[in-house]
């Protein structure tokens, strides 16, 4: 079974705008295609399937650039990284992209990666799975599942029984390994949590003809979550007497084998971060966007002059929302939550319950672990990707994960706040992503902004009494079978929908000036 961090997979990663499929992922995938190669990278060509979602967006969301700043080594929210592709020649990187068929394309985020550097070829497959989340699905030919959570290495050989005296010496060492083929020949494949001593990675290279090996670009996940399924949370939260979110922070504590203590603080500062975006975007204080001239600043202005018909804290929820969401699109630095064409929802909701209702500290941070819980579950189940399942994994997500932080914030039950997030669920199943000129931004923030308010009411139909028939886990399930019943013109391709839409169509675009 896949396992799922809160931290690594659903509230982050911290990143630039605007897509976490198509900016975070392939920096992660960036990232650890250097560290496969263990030398700076000199050329690199990656190929995407023309009608694959990356081959639409790669350049419009930037994935160009955090494939380029992940090989590079430059951080993901580097204040030049809008730059990366002009300073990579300077840096000794060539590193160009095509669009053409090839054979291993199994994903709407499917990469193959060509990379060269100090002597050292590799040829990487990759998908890019939602959320930041990603695959390399395969190293030279042979089948690798690096997720990004753990320490890998690949040793090349001549024949099996070269490999097997280095299988033992890893093995020895706690790791878990396998045989398998590559283009040329067996390979051992081996991961774990924790690092080979240098000893025992010298000898490794030793007993073969070519030794890759990698570190982890996410929290290493040593032990094992305290549920993963509803029943086991509820059942749990029961037990313990435990809020969601209490329920949600044992189990990333017992999975990651961190203290609760420094995850309290991490997620304050992604907190932080959040708090910020909203800020920023209430105060303009963001670069252009590509087709959307900012209007935050404007609704909060008419909200605070009584301008809006019903106003109150579901339309400065929208308002934050939308706020949060100009800075994600203006390639300025969020926290996807789960999604960076999401990343509005959660700080919207955050923002309002600071601010309007006097919810701070452990109860503000408890909020956000209880949302980590559905979105936890969710993964588990689902995807975080529109690529796969359309809007109603991502926006959607970040809605019933918002619902269910507004459910602990008001002291809700774990059931409760279950129910609500279920109750999102139920109202966007089957929502398309068909996102206008390839941008995050179109129908991305009035979707933000919706969900951030409907989070609200559906806590507020949950704790008045209403009774949702279908749980959670249901529930996803019924959201992931639609979802992936939508063609793919209605995920993430701008081939439907709203794309198509003549006045859509014809925008012009604020960062060049042309269409």
């Amino acid at each position: 079974m896949k396992k799922v961090s809160i931290l690594n997979h659903v509230i982050g990663p911290v990143m630039r705008g605007p897509s976490s499929s198509h900016t975070a992922g392939p920096w992660r995938i960036g990232r650890m295609a250097a560290n496969l190669l263990g030398a700076p990278p000199e050329r690199a060509l990656f190929t995407f399937h023309p009608s694959s979602s990356l081959a639409v967006c790669f350049h419009e969301q930037g994935s160009d650039l955090a494939f380029a700043a992940g090989l590079l080594g430059r951080p993901l929210t580097d204040p030049d990284f809008s730059r990366t592709l002009f300073r990579a020649p300077d840096l000794g990187l060539d590193v160009r992209f095509e669009k053409f068929p090839f054979p291993e394309a199994d994903h709407p985020n499917s990469s193959l990666l060509r990379l060269s550097g100090g002597g050292k070829e590799l040829v990487i497959h990759s998908r890019s799975t939602g959320g930041g989340s990603f695959e390399i699905a395969s190293v030279n030919g042979c089948p690798a599942d690096i997720t990004g959570e753990s320490f890998v290495f690949l040793l090349e050989g001549q024949r099996e029984e070269d490999l097997k005296h280095a299988s033992v010496i890893a093995e020895e060492c706690g790791w878990e390994t396998s045989v398998r083929r590559g283009s040329g020949g067996p390979v051992l494949f081996g991961k774990s949590s924790a690092p080979l001593p240098e000893t025992a990675r010298e000898t490794l290279a030793r007993n073969g003809t070519r030794f890759f090996n990698a570190d982890p670009v996410m929290l290493p996940m040593p032990g094992e979550p305290l549920f993963s399924c509803v029943s086991g949370l509820l059942s749990l939260a029961a037990e313990k007497g435990w809020s969601l979110g209490r329920a949600a922070l044992a189990s990333e504590a017992s999975l990651l084998g961190v203290p609760e203590k420094d995850l309290m603080d991490e997620m304050e500062r992604r907190l932080d971060i959040m708090l910020t975006a909203v800020r920023k975007g209430l105060a303009g204080d963001f670069s252009s966007m590509k087709l959307l001239t900012p209007m935050a600043q404007r609704l909060w202005n008419s909200e605070k002059k009584g301008a809006l018909f019903t106003g109150g804290p579901h339309a400065r929820a929208a308002i934050r929302s939308l706020a949060a969401l100009h800075v994600c699109s203006s390639g300025g630095v969020v926290c996807a939550a789960p999604t960076g064409g999401a990343a509005g929802v959660l700080p919207g909701v955050a923002a309002t319950l600071a601010e309007d209702f006097g919810i701070t500290g452990e109860r503000l941070l408890l909020s956000l672990w209880a949302a980590g819980a559905v979105g936890y579950l969710h993964d588990l189940r689902s995807t975080f990707a529109a690529e796969v399942a359309g809007c109603q994994v991502e926006i959607g997500a970040a809605g019933a994960m918002a619902a269910a932080a507004a459910a602990e914030a008001a002291g809700g039950t774990a059931r409760q706040g279950c129910d609500a997030a279920a109750t999102v669920f139920q109202n966007v199943m089957g929502s398309v992503c068909d996102l206008v000129q390839g941008v995050v931004e179109i129908p991305c923030h009035s979707r933000n902004a919706s969900l951030a308010s409907q989070a609200f009411l559906c806590a507020d139909l949950v704790l008045g009494g209403y009774e949702n028939p279908v749980p959670l886990d249901e529930t996803i399930d019924a959201v992931d079978r639609a979802g992936r019943m939508l063609p793919e013109e209605l995920r993430c391709t701008s081939r439907g929908g709203l794309a198509l839409c003549p006045s859509a169509l014809a925008l012009p675009r604020l960062d060049t000036g042309t269409h």
